[in-house]
């Protein structure tokens, strides 16, 4: 009989690729997936540590799943990702029923882990291990992600962080960056074409910082966008750092590469921004931002912020508001800000309490709603290229999907599958939802 796995994942794009890489991995070995923990005999938590809470769901769920382990007790327990690497053999103190903690450097040796006899789990062995570390070598060269979806497809080109922002745990639990052989991303990315994938998304903690032999970011989507049957380029997630003007470029005038660009700009007071040590000011921001709308107003714009960063005052956050005002982005992912242990920031007392940084976190949402809908108004009239995605949650009868600057767009037709290109009139707004008729 197989061995069943099965894989939770928590936090962003690349511990979604590294769950389809592990489970690559797996099923290499004979093991084959469930969605059925009471068919389960390998459950895979694969984890993040960007903020303390999304530690504590992780563990939360763990010791929620401990049922299934008092039933069966030779299955598996075995905690990936962000929070094995932060916590390592703590987290086997914090939750007992945790069997392997395994860090992100170290999937290739989950085979040799679990398997001790080819195709089998070791029913009688009940040892526990940790294995943690970076290993700058580590690549995963030749080794590719299970597929997960019928024509959208990751693909991590980098890894790690050389930054030390001051609020960031990624370094301590990613390592410092390494970037995979060009040759292998083509490769891979080719597999996925062969498979029926149309629409690529690139990865990396700072994925615009790839090089390799000479090549940058820039040559590298040059060359993916080559490759026949890929008609969809995107990628996450940037720095502003590293949006040169080759790239640039490249990104306005190669057409495969989709007409949206995410740029964090995390504050828009340069006080908070030289206390994060985000390496950049506001007015290099925003001309960073002029580059883009000079050429096309209506090319997307998103971004990531922190409200009520320790020794945010009133005046910095003012400052952040006049920001989004002046760069019009189409969406934000907005948070307060989330002490970290062993950052430097972290080390300081706040200054703001809960409810301050709250307020302050609504008075941006407000805001950038507001932002976001008169965005989406001006596309009212346009006839937009769209991604079939699937069949709207809200009613099977009507489509949904996404056009190139990353809108979602709900519209009605009998004649179209996930993953066809469709070109859509846009015809109005349903709450944040544009809505359309197929052309």
């Amino acid at each position: 009989m197989p061995t069943h796995y099965l894989i939770d994942t928590y936090g962003c794009q690349m511990n979604e690729y590294d769950s389809a890489l592990i489970a690559s991995l797996l099923e290499k070995n004979g093991c084959v997936p469930t969605e059925d923990p009471e068919e389960a005999e390998l459950f895979f938590f694969n984890t993040c540590s960007v903020r303390e809470k999304a530690e504590e769901s992780a563990k939360a769920r763990i010791s929620k799943m401990k049922f299934y382990k008092k039933r069966r007790p030779w299955i598996k327990f075995i905690v990936t990702g962000c929070m094995a690497e932060h916590l390592g053999v703590r987290l086997m103190e914090q939750v007992d029923c945790v069997d392997y903690v395994i860090g992100p450097d170290k999937y290739n040796q989950i085979p040799a882990l679990l398997f001790p006899r080819p195709l089998a789990v070791n029913k009688k062995t009940l040892l526990r291990r940790v294995v943690t570390g970076f290993e700058y070598s580590e690549n995963y060269l030749g080794e590719y992600a299970k597929l997960s979806h019928p024509f959208s497809s990751y693909v991590t080109i980098q890894r790690g962080c050389n930054f030390r922002c001051s609020y960031c745990i990624v370094p301590f639990v990613r390592g410092r960056e390494k970037y995979r052989a060009a040759s292998d991303v083509i490769r891979e990315v080719e597999a996925a074409r062969d498979n029926g994938i149309s629409e690529i998304c690139l990865l990396g903690q700072t994925v615009n910082a790839y090089r390799e032999n000479g090549m940058d970011f820039a040559d590298l989507l040059i060359k993916i966008s080559e490759i026949q049957g890929i008609r969809r380029i995107r990628f996450m997630s940037p720095h502003p750092r590293f949006y040169t003007e080759k790239l640039i470029d490249v990104l306005q005038s190669v057409p495969q590469i989709c007409p949206h660009a995410h740029i964090p700009i995390q504050s828009g007071s340069d006080t908070m921004l030289q206390k994060m040590r985000r390496r950049y000011t506001v007015d290099e921001f925003m001309r960073i931002l002029e580059k883009f709308r000079g050429n096309n107003p209506l090319y997307g714009l998103t971004t990531d912020v922190i409200a009520g960063f320790v020794g945010e005052t009133e005046e910095d956050f003012k400052a952040t508001l006049d920001a989004f005002q002046e760069a019009q982005f189409d969406a934000a992912f907005m948070f307060i800000y989330s002490p970290r242990e062993g950052t430097d920031s972290a080390k300081e007392a706040e200054s703001l309490t809960e409810e301050q940084k709250q307020e302050r976190l609504a008075r941006l949402v407000e805001l950038q709603n507001a932002i976001t809908l008169k965005r989406n108004q001006q596309m009212i009239g346009r006839t937009e290229e769209i991604l079939v995605e699937g069949p709207s949650s809200k009613n099977p009868n009507e489509w949904v999907g996404k056009t190139g600057s990353f809108k979602k767009v709900v519209f009605a037709s009998e004649n179209v599958k996930p993953g066809d290109y469709v070109q859509c009139h846009i015809d109005d707004i349903r709450g944040w939802t544009l809505r359309g008729t197929v052309v």
